[in-house]
């Protein structure tokens, strides 16, 4: 058979009868083979696979969310609701949610009548939190507003440093910043502290905490000092000089 018999005929099966006796046949096969079958791996398999380790790995965390939360309703469940709202009124007493400035005159004036000073020559210097003027300065009081009172408190000098002690273990929370003068006569700065309520934001994923027992016994104590701190007393005559608070 001439050659131009064959010219455009040479098919699949032209190819096939010609090297299925060879052995690039079996070489040809067994690599087409692999080749199907790693697309089929790589292309259904291991996705398959990622897709149950993916939907196995939601199913643990969901199952885990769902634990925090149970966790949560026992956690909220069992609390005290007379403790927690001793514990918050103690607190906002404390650091008031406003700038009152009558809880801070009582501080004062019952520091005052407990330790017989004397108390006069008032000035007071209010900021505004949103502005960094009003806030204390301490890094550690973040967010907090300060409210500055500068008095002169007359007295014996033990009686003024039984003052100074007795107003900071009360509450409203005190700070003396400055302390000017001598013999009978000082002049102190004192910082009264305001803070609004932060924002409560409960995170369903994220287990309820109680508080940790530095705080816990931060309370105690101010419980202790709102407890002990005497009433302020207009009409009594205070300590041996005879010093009468002005409120």
């Amino acid at each position: 058979m001439s050659k131009e018999v064959w010219v455009g005929k040479k098919d699949s099966r032209y190819w096939y009868y010609k090297y299925r006796d060879s052995e690039y046949f079996s070489i040809a096969l067994t690599s087409l083979t692999v080749i199907g079958c790693l697309v089929l791996v790589f292309n259904v398999i291991i996705p398959q696979f990622a897709g149950w380790f993916s939907i196995r790995e939601e199913i643990i965390a969901t199952r885990a969310r769902i634990a925090i939360l149970e966790s949560n309703i026992n956690f909220m469940n069992n609390l005290d609701r007379n403790a927690l709202n001793t514990q918050l009124d103690t607190a906002t007493t404390a650091l008031p949610t406003e700038k009152e400035f009558g809880p801070m005159l009582d501080a004062l004036s019952a520091a005052a009548v407990s330790s017989g000073v004397s108390l006069n020559d008032f000035s007071f210097q209010v900021g505004n939190v949103a502005s960094s003027s009003g806030q204390a300065a301490d890094a550690r009081h973040k967010d907090v507003a300060a409210i500055k009172i500068t008095l002169v408190a007359t007295g014996p000098i033990a009686n003024v440093k039984k003052f100074i002690s007795n107003l900071e273990k009360s509450i409203p929370v005190t700070e003396v910043v400055n302390i000017d003068g001598s013999n009978q006569t000082v002049s102190l700065s004192i910082q009264f502290y305001q803070k609004n309520v932060p924002q409560i934001d409960i995170q369903a994923d994220k287990p309820l905490a109680p508080l940790s027992a530095e705080k816990t016994a931060l309370i105690q104590d101010l419980a202790k000092w709102k407890r002990s701190q005497p009433l302020p007393n207009l009409d009594a005559t205070a300590g041996s000089a005879g010093a009468i608070p002005l409120f």
